[in-house]
This record gives C-alpha cells, sequence and structure tokens, in this order.
C-alpha cells in the first residue's frame, strides 16, 4: 500500500519544484551594480580584433505581474558590500526583491553618523523598480555610517517592510606605513640593505612582472640612490640599490606625499625615517693575530664588511718582518665582490720568523668615501725548521704495555714521503709497519708488533724534510723498551661461580705467569645463599673457618711463557657434594693486576644438574644426574628468594619434574 502512494506523492513533489523554479525565475538575485573604483592604470597593447562569436537570442522571460506579490518587501543586495569600504565619492546601491513605491522608500531612507548627530544629503536615482542607487553629497573620510530605510516604506503593491532596514557602511580610511626596513634610527645598516616599505593596505594592483614600470615608485631616498623598485606584493615595495649604499652615511627616507592606494586612500601624514650605513671595518684576518706555524706559502686573507675600493685598499696594505727575515712580493686577488682580498706572496716566507699584516685607516669603501675608523693587524710566526720534538715512548723510557710501535712528533710539518719506509728500527719488526702521518699535529705514527723483554732502537734519517725541502740536520736516534707480560695467578674457571660434577677427579687449573710463587686455599663454606645470589660480595667475603686444605711453594715459570698448574683439591679423588670456596694468592699481583684476575671461586661440586624455569606465581625445575643425563627422582630441593629466605620445597617426581608453587 505504501509503495502506491510514494509514486504518486513522489512525481507530486518533483512537479510542484519545477513550478516554483519557473516562477521564481524572475526573482533571482540580480547581478550587482559595478561600483567604480580607481585603479592604477597600466597601458597594454591592444590585441588584434578576432572573430566574434554568433549571436544567441536570449530566451524571453516574462517577468512577474506584480499585482501577484503578495510578500513584504526585503533586500537582496547593497553595495558596498558588508565589510567593504566605501569611496568618498561613490554611490550606494540597494536592490529589493520587488518594485518599490520610489517615493516611500526616499522619504523613508537615511544616511546618518554612527552617532545620529549628522544626517548625509545626496540624490536619488532608479535604473531599476526594484533597485535604489543613492549619491551621497559628501561622506566624510575613516567614518561609521547607518544605511536606515524606515518600516513606512512600501512596495509598488503598498506592502510595507515587516521591520526597518538597517545597514552599516564605513567610508575609506587612511593610507599607512606599517613597517619599515631598516627600522627608523637604526645604526650600522650593512649596506648591501634594500630599503622596504610595508603598507597597511593595498596600493597597486597585482600585475605581472614585466608591468611594474607603470606602477608608482613610492620613496624618495636622500642623498639620492640608484636602484630598482620592486613591488612585491599589492602592500609591501623594495627597493635595491644598485650599488651598495655608501658606508658612514646618514640616509632620509620619505614616502611620497602625493601616493594613493587602489581606492583612493591618501596618507594621513607625512611618512620619513633614517638610518645610518655602517662605517667600513675589516671583519678578519688569516693568519689571525699570534697564530703560529704559519706555512711558509700561506695566503694572508682579509675580509671586510663591505665592497671596498681596490686602489685604496692595496696601498694601505702591508707586510713587516721582525729581524733579518726578508719581506716577498705579493700578488693581489680579489673576491665576493671586492669584500675579500687575498694576498699571495711570489716567494717564500722565511721560516721561524715574525711578520705584521697590517691595513692602515686609509683604506676606503667602494661607494662613499668613508674609511675605516682604525687600523687592523695581525702578527704570526712562520713554521719552525724541521726537528724532532719528542717521540712516544720517550727516549730511553719503558713503553706502555699496551703500546704499539711509536710516535714521533716534529716541531714543523713535513713531506712524510722524506721519512717513511727511511726509518731505520732495530731490531726489525717481526710484522709489516704501517705509516701514518697526521697533517695537523706533525706526528708521524709506526704501527707494528712490539716484542716482550726488548729494547728498540729507532733512527730518523737527516734526509727527513718539510714540505719547502728543509731537512733536519742530523739523523735522531731514540731507544725505548717493552715490558714483559703482567705477573697472573688465575684459576682457569668461569667467573666467581663454577660447578664441578663428582663424576670426575675434583681438579682445577692455575694460570700462572711471571710470579715466583703462590698459595691456593680451599674452605668449606657450607650452604652461602647470599654468596651465590650476590657473587660480586666474594672480594671482601672472609671464611669464618680455617681451610680444609692448603697448597703453598716456590714455583720455577719461564719467563713471559702463559703456564697451567692443575691441582687436584681431593688427592685424586672428588671432593663432597657441597659449596667451596677456592682462592689463590701470589706476591707478584699487585691490587691493580687483581681486579681482572680469577683469585676467589666458589665451587659448586654436585651429583645433579638443576635446569629451573620462573613462571608468574610459580617456579618449575628439573631435575638430572650429571654422570648419566637421566632425571632424578624423588629428589628433595629447596627454593631459596634471592636475598637467601627460603620460600619452599618439593620432591622431584619420575621425570625429575617439580614445582614450587
Amino acid at each position: 500500500m505504501r509503495k502506491k502512494i510514494a509514486l504518486p506523492l513522489f512525481l507530486l513533489i518533483l512537479l510542484l519544484l519545477v513550478l516554483v523554479a519557473c516562477s521564481k525565475r524572475e526573482d533571482e538575485a540580480p547581478t550587482p551594480l559595478p561600483t567604480v573604483v580607481p585603479t592604477a592604470v597600466i597601458p597594454t597593447p591592444e590585441p588584434p580584433p578576432t572573430a566574434q562569436p554568433e549571436s544567441v537570442p536570449e530566451t524571453a522571460v516574462s517577468p512577474i505581474n506584480p499585482t501577484l506579490i503578495d510578500w513584504a518587501p526585503q533586500v537582496l543586495y547593497s553595495s558596498p558590500a558588508p565589510g567593504e569600504e566605501a569611496l568618498l565619492d561613490g554611490a550606494i546601491t540597494i536592490r529589493f526583491d520587488q518594485p518599490m513605491n520610489q517615493a516611500s522608500v526616499e522619504s523613508a531612507f537615511a544616511i546618518e553618523t554612527e552617532d545620529g548627530r549628522d544626517q548625509v544629503a545626496g540624490s536619488f536615482d532608479w535604473p531599476r523598480e526594484d533597485t535604489l542607487v543613492f549619491t551621497p553629497t559628501q561622506l566624510q573620510r575613516r567614518q561609521m555610517y547607518k544605511v536606515r530605510i524606515a518600516d513606512t516604506a512600501v512596495s509598488a503593491n503598498g506592502i510595507a517592510f515587516e521591520l526597518p532596514v538597517e545597514l552599516a557602511l564605513e567610508t575609506v580610511g587612511y593610507l599607512s606605513v606599517s613597517q619599515v626596513i631598516p627600522a627608523d634610527n637604526t645604526q650600522g645598516v650593512q649596506p648591501d640593505t634594500a630599503i622596504t616599505v610595508l603598507f597597511n593596505r593595498p596600493v597597486v594592483p597585482l600585475v605581472a612582472a614585466g608591468q611594474q614600470d607603470s606602477l608608482p615608485q613610492p620613496l624618495i631616498i636622500d642623498p639620492p640612490v640608484a636602484g630598482v623598485g620592486e613591488w612585491v606584493s599589492t602592500s609591501i615595495y623594495r627597493f635595491t640599490p644598485e650599488e651598495t649604499l655608501d658606508g658612514a652615511t646618514a640616509y632620509q627616507v620619505q614616502v611620497s606625499p602625493d601616493l594613493t592606494d587602489i581606492i583612493g586612500a591618501v596618507l594621513e601624514r607625512e611618512v620619513s625615517w633614517r638610518f645610518t650605513t655602517e662605517q667600513p671595518d675589516v671583519v678578519s684576518i688569516t693568519p689571525e693575530n699570534g697564530a703560529e706555524s704559519v706555512p711558509l706559502d700561506d695566503e694572508f686573507v682579509i675580509t671586510f664588511n663591505m665592497p671596498m675600493d681596490r686602489a685604496s685598499v692595496e696601498t694601505a696594505v702591508s707586510v713587516r718582518a721582525q729581524g733579518e727575515a726578508d719581506v716577498p712580493d705579493f700578488e693581489f686577488g680579489w673576491s665576493e665582490g671586492d669584500r675579500v682580498l687575498t694576498l699571495k706572496p711570489r716567494d717564500l716566507l722565511s721560516l721561524e720568523s715574525s711578520y705584521q699584516l697590517s691595513v692602515a685607516a686609509s683604506a676606503r669603501a667602494a661607494n662613499g668615501s668613508a674609511s675605516l675608523a682604525q687600523s687592523a693587524g695581525s702578527s704570526f710566526t712562520t713554521v719552525r725548521v724541521p726537528a724532532v720534538v719528542d717521540t712516544v715512548p720517550a727516549n730511553g723510557r719503558l713503553a706502555d704495555r699496551w703500546q704499539r710501535g711509536f710516535t714521533i712528533r716534529f716541531a714543523s710539518p713535513m713531506d712524510p714521503a722524506t721519512i717513511e719506509d727511511r726509518i731505520s728500527i732495530s731490531p726489525e719488526p717481526t710484522s709489516s709497519v704501517r705509516y701514518y702521518y697526521n697533517a695537523f699535529s706533525y706526528e708521524l705514527s709506526a704501527d707494528f708488533n712490539l716484542e716482550l723483554n726488548t729494547r728498540y732502537l729507532v733512527t730518523v734519517p737527516s734526509s727527513a724534510a718539510d714540505p719547502y725541502g728543509n731537512s733536519i740536520e742530523d739523523r735522531y736516534t731514540f731507544t725505548f723498551t717493552t715490558p714483559g707480560r703482567q705477573p697472573i695467578a688465575s684459576f682457569n674457571l668461569p667467573g666467581n661461580i663454577a660447578q664441578l660434577s663428582t663424576a670426575f677427579e675434583t681438579q682445577v687449573e692455575l694460570i700462572a705467569v711471571n710470579i715466583s710463587s703462590a698459595n691456593v686455599d680451599l674452605y668449606d663454606v657450607g650452604l652461602p645463599v647470599g654468596l651465590l645470589t650476590r657473587p660480586y660480595d666474594l672480594r671482601e667475603y672472609r671464611p669464618a673457618t680455617s681451610p680444609l686444605r692448603s697448597w703453598s711453594g716456590p714455583l720455577d715459570l719461564e719467563q713471559d711463557v702463559v703456564d697451567l698448574l692443575p691441582f687436584s683439591l681431593a688427592d685424586g679423588g672428588t671432593l663432597p657434594t657441597g659449596v667451596y670456596l677456592l682462592t689463590v694468592d701470589a706476591p707478584e699481583t699487585t691490587e691493580e693486576v687483581r681486579y681482572w684476575q680469577n683469585q676467589r671461586q666458589l665451587l659448586v661440586v654436585a651429583d645433579t644438574n638443576i635446569v629451573v624455569k620462573e613462571m608468574f606465581g610459580e617456579v618449575h625445575v628439573w631435575a638430572t644426574d650429571l654422570r648419566t643425563g637421566e632425571p632424578v627422582a624423588g629428589r628433595s630441593l629447596t627454593l631459596y628468594d634471592d636475598q637467601g629466605v627460603q620460600v619452599g620445597t618439593a620432591v622431584s617426581d619420575n621425570n625429575g619434574f617439580a614445582t614450587f608453587p
């Protein structure tokens, strides 16, 4: 039943929509009347005539019979639109949704200031029966107005407004400057700075780059500066000097008082600001003041803060030498837009000599007459005469235990090709020698394996030379001795805790190197749960009982040879199951080597191995025989926490499994 009703109802609704659309076609919002806005006129070439498309006759639309309108009139459109500024000589347009009684509208129409004190006179015009154009006699700049139409206004049918009409109107304000760059009264402005002004509103229309010449150039600069101005947006103007600004010069910039924006807003007051460019100055000199070991062929670089006058700078630059050193001639080279001067000596500087590089205050900027406020300079010393300063190991000293090869430090840069593979090493290394030269520290390193307890003699030939061909005066020799192995008395067992099976003889090995004797003690420590959970306490642990067994005596060992000495802890048999402490000591093992040796050892002598699996809320264990690997049944087991507190007991089943809840 519902489906039968739905289809006719849908067709009825569709028919009504079509009828309403046709009846309202005449009432669609008309195209707003154009408001005259003054803009910058940009001449453009007239395009060639083109073929006009064939005119299409408009479909005739029958206007609505005003006598059929039975609703109250409404405002469809107003110009200026809400939020749009009104021109001082512009018109106000109001479009209604139906023909109006013109006399009643004009009688009900009023424009007054926001406070209601002043009313604006003007003239009325009706280009259409539903469109009113009011041209004010005079509007005040940057003023808020209210446009009112009282409810006494009626349509052509005599129907009045349901409510009075009230529109807000704001007239165009003043053009002002929001920001200037450089800011007013700025000191020390860089000469290559662009002058930029930002306005509070669009001043020019958006145009293509090729049409910039037609736009106003708003800045007046004193003293005059040649350059190019550009509107980077409709409200931002940037002036870029053709050359840099003059140094140490006060500039005044004024915005042209005749400047207006695209809708006629003018400047409320004169806008001008001042700034002063920085004085020419030396930013840096290389080599820097106090520099040492300056290469003999090094270039001198002087960096200025602005382009400089080449002739005056080259005249102002001088290089003096102290003592008998020669002052070479220099070649001048300019870069970075005449901001950087490079002096390249035609000849080498003198070895181990002091020089003074100076720039007199007479050096001038490229533009203007400003010169340096004060002179600048740098004193430096050239590289020393080639020589060996020191060695590692030092001459006649014992090498570090972990030393590889040796290092020679020179007084000045060296040519590695005159040294590498020419150094004599005695005895000759058993491994290949690899050389590394550090150009920053003047160090040559020879890397190879050093033999133990060996005295080495190293000779640097007199042909060793610097990059300029200057060699050391005489060959240089030095000696050093390598140490032997460190004394070792350490059990050959895993660190801290080890497990020994009763299936084998209870025996351990002692690693012995360069010791004359050893003392070994064995203690029965019961069940030291605390030591088993915190084996790092072994170092400070001292047993309360005497040792079960002790071994001591001199050892006849070959120097620097690693020996493994076996110790049977049960005279060829096995110790009873339990936990034991095994210690060793030797007179040569001092504290500095004892810390990394295994000299205090917990031994767990056992016949059963236990695998532990901890789960949430319970612990599972699996007991197996160390001799056969078979599960152990009926074994009583005790569980302790990490503090040594007993937390439960269990007995293994036939599969060797047990669970602690």
